[in-house]
């Protein structure tokens, strides 16, 4: 085959790959069903009697979950006093939300963030987002502000980049071709808002953090600037985290973001000394 022949095939295939990504966000619940136990996990916790056993029985039908639940329980980050051996006692020791947080977390790994034949990409968009998450919460905490909301946020920061990549994915074992890796990559980066924002909607999520989790690139533009910088701030601290030797600390530290958030030098460098308790809780 010509080189001439292979670009022409190369473009074909680009329009081909967009053409399916276009058409894949008409369908999302075909693409980015709500899992049942999050579904259900959101009914329990908005009323006001959930207790520990309601929860367990719950989360005891997703072997995932209940492990991972009570990984995080007897991590060192969470100090319990004694070992935490049954579900019930895990779920009571991290309370509700926390226990909300971490359902999330473990479906978005299993449903979104897969892509059969792009697992390092889709390994790292995971990290990213599941350290940010952990950062966001920590960033809160520090500003006693979005204390619900942030973890949410900005765990869901990659979810577009996921989800494109799954569907491209798809799109290479079904037509048996495969998308040179700067075509790929442009194309996950040109869908990744839409799929973003189609996945968060179809999941039920409160508009603030979907606007957050949208908009962090260009988080003064957004209607909810405070929300998206704390997503932004925690997506740099996530990237430190994973590749210091790409992200230093003194580039983090002197991001304008955090003048934006009213961060202080002296309270960055105190939050992000905490990396190993982040990377514990993250199971790194």
């Amino acid at each position: 085959m010509s080189p001439e022949s292979v670009v022409v095939l190369s473009a074909l295939n680009c329009q081909a790959a967009r053409d399916y990504l276009s058409e894949s966000l008409s369908g999302p619940q075909t693409i980015a069903p709500l899992p049942r136990v999050c579904a259900q996990l959101a009914q329990l916790t908005a009323q006001q009697a959930t207790d520990a056993v309601t929860l367990s029985r719950l989360i005891q039908s997703d072997p995932a979950l209940a492990g991972e639940i009570m990984r995080v329980a007897n991590s060192p980050a969470y100090r319990p006093r004694t070992a935490i051996v049954s579900l019930q006692q895990a779920i009571s020791w991290l309370g509700v939300a926390e226990v909300r947080n971490i359902a999330m977390a473990v479906m978005l790994h299993g449903e979104v963030f897969v892509a059969p034949g792009h697992e390092p990409e889709s390994e790292e968009l995971w990290r990213e987002a599941w350290l940010a998450g952990l950062w966001a919460k920590e960033i809160a905490r520090e500003r006693r502000k979005h204390v619900e909301s942030a973890f949410l946020a900005a765990l869901m920061h990659r979810t577009g980049a996921a989800l494109a990549l799954k569907i491209l994915s798809r799109f290479e074992s079904e037509r048996r071709v495969g998308l040179d890796a700067r075509a790929f990559g442009d194309l996950v980066v040109e869908f990744e808002p839409a799929f973003g924002r189609l996945l968060m909607n179809n999941w039920l999520l409160p508009k603030d953090v979907q606007d957050a989790a949208s908009e962090w690139r260009n988080y003064r533009e957004s209607k909810h600037s405070d929300l998206a910088g704390t997503v932004h701030a925690a997506h740099l601290f996530a990237t430190h985290t994973l590749h210091p030797q790409l992200l230093n600390e003194e580039v983090v530290m002197e991001s304008p973001v955090f003048e934006q958030l009213g961060v202080f030098p002296d309270d960055r460098r105190r939050m992000l000394a905490k990396r190993d308790h982040v990377r514990g809780l993250a199971g790194m």
